[in-house]
């Protein structure tokens, strides 16, 4: 719904991925909802990112999706205006960067938007891309200054079992959500049960 309001393709997977996960998010309170997501699973090498979300004390917030730059050449998919900080999210589903420089030119942008708040882009994909991703990119002088974070998808799937609920209207926010990430695939691997039956060793047999 959020990509088709946003005149967005809906064959793009990325963009309806990215409504369907932040539109009912916005529902949420940022520190019940997102900022619990963020502070316990974000990766960074940066220890000012912790600091920053430590301090994100915002309820109320306003997730502009598909934020364009000034001259319309940068999009990012995501933009959390908050008192402390700006929050840039850019989202890769089953794709790559669009370029060797995309989150430099995001982070730029993201920049210009802060008017000297702090700034931190979320970059958000499969476990393994995202952490390929910012190791690519995270000693690139333009991350000095805007903060660099990563989050798997397979992360956030974790982070919505957090999440503290305060009605069965925003119980079912959730439940839904962690639907939608588990028929993506994203579901982590979390060791074998240990309630699988016994093998009687007595009854097996093996070819010789």
């Amino acid at each position: 719904m959020i990509a088709e309001i946003y005149h967005k393709f809906s064959t793009n997977l990325e963009d309806v991925l990215t409504g369907d996960f932040f539109g009912p998010m916005r529902y949420l309170p940022f520190n019940r909802g997102l900022n619990q997501i963020f502070k316990n699973y974000a990766v960074s090498e940066d220890p000012q990112v912790m600091h920053i979300l430590s301090n994100a004390a915002d309820d109320d917030f306003d997730f502009e999706f598909w934020k364009r730059s000034e001259n319309g050449l940068v999009e990012i998919d995501g933009f959390i205006p908050l008192a402390s900080v700006g929050i840039g999210i850019e989202v890769k589903y089953r794709s790559g960067l669009s370029g060797g420089n995309q989150l430099e030119k995001e982070a730029q942008v993201l920049d210009e938007w802060c008017n000297g708040k702090e700034k931190l882009l979320i970059l958000i994909a499969e476990a393994e891309e995202a952490k390929a991703i910012y190791i690519e990119n995270k000693d690139k002088p333009v991350f000095q200054d805007v903060h660099l974070a990563y989050l798997s998808w397979q992360d956030i799937l974790l982070g919505l079992d957090q999440i503290s609920t305060a009605s069965s209207y925003e119980k079912r926010i959730v439940e839904d959500l962690k639907a939608l990430l588990r028929e993506k695939g994203f579901i982590s691997f979390e060791g074998f049960s240990m309630d699988q039956p016994v093998v009687d060793k007595d009854i097996c047999w093996t070819m010789e």
